[in-house]
């Protein structure tokens, strides 16, 4: 799972884009539209519920962490 930001107009109009890509598929299966909050990940989990999710691995925002608290979560970083 990634987020990415973006802005409608001005940028104290932020909106981030949630998805969720399988690397086997090699496709996003799921994504949502909404503020930076626990919410909007929430939104993206529940579509996500349909499917047999083995290993999740994220960027290391603390709300992945703290919602995916006993899964296979793993913590990944850029080399950039």
């Amino acid at each position: 799972m990634d987020e990415q930001w973006g802005y409608v107009g001005a940028k104290s109009r932020q909106r981030w884009l949630f998805y969720a890509y399988d690397r086997i598929r090699r496709a996003v299966v799921a994504h949502v539209f909404g503020e930076r909050t626990m919410a909007t990940l929430e939104r993206l989990l529940s579509l996500l519920s349909v499917f047999d999710v083995v290993v999740w691995m994220t960027d290391g925002w603390p709300m992945y962490e703290s919602r995916l608290k006993g899964a296979r979560y793993y913590h990944l970083q850029s080399t950039r």
